[in-house]
């Protein structure tokens, strides 16, 4: 009898066992188990969703710090910046006679920062090798220069918004150097995501003037700029770039070189300057400096290259005269000067 009962307890409780879990434990059970997956899920995807972003916002900044070193390197490159051998961007409207008169159609650029005169160093051959662009044809002009306009406009559906940098110009070899056959390429996006909007305006002291707006600034002084430009990272972060990038060929506007002689027992003096560049719609003004009192006189304005005076004040002051040549809205450098001292009791 004990032992048949043992027998009994024991099948009673492996039945239980035999028959598993009830439907309300396995509903249950499925509930946790969809929780824990969906948490983990969930996790990864954010996980992964974070990698994602920190990738694309370390590829726009390395984007943007392409761009901006690319943009650098030719500014160090350029003869002339934002100006011609006629004009000088002062502002939006100056800036668009500039490119206008300088041969290029208002459609190759939208709000321009930049224009470069960057030379061309390769051999100009007379008519282009077979093989390459415009074969058989002598290469497009301007031969001797590149035309770089940087300019920022709105983004289009293949770009991130809000705004992108587009370059205008031949397109340098791997080596820098350019193809004077090769013809510019308009509205080539450089790199894009920049800010519409800036925290702060750059600061561009006089007589520096600034161009361009929102995330893409330069301030031009010269052969000096200085260089803005942020990227909108994401809604909330912006990237910010600026450095001073100087040409190391500086504006190559022509001098006068002046030479003069004083008339041996006079106050005569003989003036002569020689102009390298085309004098064609060139003006030249002669300045007197008495070094003595300090006083500078605009002594002559006109096209001739030379020119005779009689020192007119007291003996023994000191007379130095310089020249400087202006085309259009641009002023040459000051030539070299050239003193005389006056004296007393000429030979008449």
């Amino acid at each position: 009898m004990g032992g048949h009962g043992l027998n009994q307890q024991w099948l009673d409780t492996n039945s239980k066992a035999i028959k598993g879990y009830t439907l309300v434990e396995l509903l249950v059970a499925t509930i946790i188990t969809s929780l824990v997956i969906s948490m983990a899920g969930f996790g990864l995807v954010s996980a992964t969703q974070a990698n994602k972003r920190t990738e694309a916002i370390a590829a726009r900044r390395h984007d943007l710090s392409r761009a901006f070193d690319f943009i650098s390197n030719e500014i160090r490159m350029a003869n002339r910046i934002n100006q011609s051998q006629t004009m000088q961007a002062t502002n939006t409207s100056s800036f668009s006679t500039l490119l206008s008169s300088a041969g290029l159609n208002t459609s190759d650029w939208g709000n321009p920062v930049l224009y470069l005169e960057i030379p061309i160093t390769a051999q100009i051959p007379e008519v282009c090798p077979a093989g390459g662009p415009n074969a058989g044809s002598p290469p497009p002009q301007p031969a001797t220069y590149d035309r770089v306009v940087y300019d920022i406009r709105p983004s289009t559906q293949d770009w991130l918004a809000p705004n992108s940098i587009y370059r205008y110009g031949r397109i340098p070899r791997s080596d820098g150097s350019i193809d004077p056959c090769s013809d510019p390429v308009a509205s080539d996006t450089l790199v894009d995501a920049i800010a519409t909007n800036v925290d702060t305006t750059p600061a561009c002291p006089t007589p520096g003037v600034l161009m361009g707006t929102g995330g893409f600034q330069a301030c031009v002084n010269g052969n000096q700029v200085d260089l803005f430009m942020r990227s909108q990272i994401s809604e909330v972060e912006i990237h910010r770039l600026s450095s001073t990038a100087t040409s190391r060929s500086g504006n190559s506007q022509p001098i006068p070189v002046l030479t003069a002689v004083q008339q041996p027992g006079t106050n005569k003096v003989d003036l002569n300057w020689q102009w390298p560049g085309s004098t064609k719609g060139v003006t030249f003004e002669v300045n007197q400096d008495n070094t003595t009192t300090g006083i500078t006189t605009k002594i002559k304005t006109g096209s001739d290259s030379s020119q005779s005076f009689e020192m007119q004040n007291s003996p023994g002051d000191q007379h130095c005269y310089s020249v400087t040549a202006k085309l259009g809205q641009i002023t040459s450098p000051e030539s070299n000067k050239a003193c005389f001292t006056q004296i007393a009791n000429p030979i008449n």
